[in-house]
C-alpha cells in the first residue's frame, strides 16, 4: 500500500513536471518569435536582423550607436559592412557643407575609422533673422562641443522613393552641439546627430539632425553628395 501510493504521486508530480517544461518552451518559443520578427529586441531593443526605416529620427536610432565594447548589435565587437557594401580598409575622410532650406549652416567633417568608429564635427558659422551664430569654444567645458562620435551601422538599409538600396553602408553619430550669438554673447546648447549615406564608390551624404534647435523645434540640416578625401 505505501508503496503503491508513493508511486501515485510520483506520477502525479512526473506529469505536473512536464506540464510546466512544456509551458515554459511555448513560452520560449514566443519569446524568439519576438524577438526576431521585430529588427529590435523587445527586452534592450539591440538590432537583430537587417532592417528599413526611413522615417525614423536617429534619435530613435540610439541601439545602433555603440556601448563601451557592445555595439548596437549585442556583439562584443562593431559589425563589419556586408558583402556589397563599401569595405572600410583605411581612413575615411568628408569634409562638407551643411544647408537647412538652401542656406548654409556651416561645414561638417566626418572620419570613419576602420575599425568601424566615426567622429564628425560640425563647424557651425551662419546666420537666421539676421543673429550670427558659431561654435562656442572658451574654457574645458567646451572642449567636446559640436563633436559627435559614433559607428557604422550595416544593419540599416537605405530607402528612399525608387525603393531600397542594401549595397549603402550606414553611419551614426551623436553628441551635443554647442553655439554662441556673436554680438550678445547668447549661448545655446543641446543633444545632435550626424548621419550618413556611403555608397560604393565611396561617396557620401546625410544630415546633422537637432531635436531641439535654437527655437525649440527639430532642425534637419541636409549635406553631400560629396567625394572622399583623398590624403
Amino acid at each position: 500500500m505505501v508503496r503503491g501510493g508513493s508511486g501515485a504521486v510520483k506520477e502525479r508530480y512526473g506529469f505536473a513536471g512536464l506540464f510546466l517544461i512544456l509551458i515554459l518552451g511555448v513560452a520560449g518559443l514566443l519569446l524568439l518569435y519576438t524577438m526576431y520578427a521585430d529588427p529590435f529586441s523587445p527586452s534592450e531593443r539591440k538590432a537583430t536582423k537587417r532592417y528599413s526605416d526611413r522615417d525614423a529620427y536617429p534619435w530613435d536610432e540610439g541601439d545602433l550607436l555603440s556601448k563601451k565594447d557592445s555595439d548596437g548589435y549585442g556583439t562584443v565587437v562593431r559589425r563589419g559592412p556586408y558583402k556589397g557594401q563599401p569595405e572600410i580598409t583605411e581612413r575615411l575622410k568628408y569634409e562638407v557643407e551643411v544647408f537647412e532650406g538652401g542656406q548654409s549652416r556651416g561645414v561638417v567633417r566626418l572620419t570613419v575609422y576602420k575599425n568601424g568608429g566615426a567622429t564628425a564635427v560640425w563647424e557651425a558659422d551662419f546666420e537666421i533673422g539676421g543673429r550670427h551664430y558659431k561654435r562656442a569654444a572658451k574654457g574645458r567645458e567646451y572642449d567636446n562641443a559640436n563633436v559627435f562620435k559614433g559607428n557604422i551601422a550595416p544593419l540599416k538599409i537605405y530607402e528612399d522613393d525608387t525603393g531600397k538600396d542594401e549595397s549603402k553602408l550606414y553611419v551614426i553619430t551623436s553628441g551635443l552641439y554647442h553655439l554662441v550669438e556673436v554680438s550678445s554673447g547668447e549661448e545655446y546648447s543641446g543633444g545632435g546627430y550626424v548621419t550618413a549615406w556611403i555608397d560604393k564608390e565611396y561617396e557620401a551624404e546625410g544630415e546633422l539632425a537637432i531635436p531641439s534647435f535654437i527655437d525649440g523645434k527639430i532642425a534637419i540640416f541636409y549635406w553631400g553628395p560629396v567625394e572622399l578625401i583623398i590624403d
